[in-house]
């Protein structure tokens, strides 16, 4: 893995840069304009984008995929980039992130030095924004399943939609009810309803897709969004957790099956209004007499 040039002292502070050491590199009008962009932003995903986005006009840049805690976020091409580029940012010694810049062209000695000018001032900032996503991700999740929540959902459904809209990106949703888990936690206590909804969790991921999402309400009340998901498809994957819950030992041992309700995004939906059919749909599985699926 490639390094920073000696000269990138981790005990340099962005205010005393010297820029003596650079001579193809950025100007320091450069240097305040990039720095002003860089801090404009403390959400990841935004972040990101800003520095990808100043890295394509200013050393045509590719892709970037960047690494942190097993995770990676990824901008620009998903075709293999003939000149790759990898670069660490450091914290106490210690690397926190890698950072993958694809490029379709060798870059110069200049551009190289503003490659590594450019990540050096971009390292702090994505400290800082991983910070945040790390508080951000922990208050999004259900405490107990580790699902995201209902504030979760709500940001998911909202960037689904908007893919939808602008690259007709199909989605679907499902609305998920556990039948008989009331009598559960009557006859055998909140304890044993816990175990059942963690059972009920771990068999609902089982059945889904790496690119689907699910979330806890509360309750025993869940949803999954489908993304690049057809009707057909989302039959399939409602029937399978259906399926699958009648087979799950703790939630056949108390009689607990699954109802559930789905929709396929359609041109102008809301949140609400999505979520409204799907919910709909559920509401006749249940009047149905339960364990079923019903489309909306």
């Amino acid at each position: 893995m490639e390094q920073l040039s000696p000269f990138y002292d981790e005990g340099i502070s962005d205010t005393r840069f010297n820029l003596e050491h650079f001579n193809q590199g950025m100007s320091q009008t450069d240097v305040n304009q990039f720095m002003h962009k860089l801090l404009s932003t403390i959400d990841l995903s935004r972040l990101s984008e800003v520095y990808f986005q100043q890295l394509q006009v200013r050393l045509r840049l590719e892709s970037i995929d960047i690494q942190f805690a097993e995770k990676t976020l990824s901008l620009g091409s998903k075709r293999p980039q003939t000149h790759p580029k990898t670069l660490s940012c450091l914290r106490s010694g210690d690397t926190f992130a890698s950072i993958h810049y694809g490029f379709n062209r060798a870059l110069s000695v200049g551009d190289w030095q503003i490659l590594q000018q450019m990540h050096m001032y971009f390292c702090n900032p994505l400290n800082n924004a991983l910070e945040h996503y790390k508080i951000k991700q922990f208050a999004m999740k259900d405490f107990l399943t580790s699902l995201g929540n209902r504030a979760s959902y709500d940001e998911a459904l909202s960037r689904l939609i908007s893919q939808a809209e602008r690259h007709q990106a199909p989605f679907g949703l499902l609305v998920l009810d556990l039948d008989n888990f009331k009598q559960v936690n009557d006859q055998y206590g909140h304890n044993e309803g816990d175990k059942v909804l963690i059972a009920f969790t771990q068999t609902l991921l089982h059945c889904l897709r790496d690119t689907d999402f699910a979330f806890r309400f509360g309750g025993d009340e869940f949803c999954c969004l489908l993304p690049d998901t057809t009707a057909p498809d989302i039959q399939v994957i409602a029937e399978r957790i259906k399926a699958a819950v009648t087979h799950t030992g703790l939630l056949r041992k108390y009689n607990v099956s699954c109802s559930i309700g789905s929709t396929l995004y359609q041109r102008h939906d809301v949140a609400a209004t999505m979520f409204a059919r799907a919910d709909s749909a559920l509401y006749q599985a249940k009047q149905n007499g339960r364990n079923c699926i019903k489309v909306a």
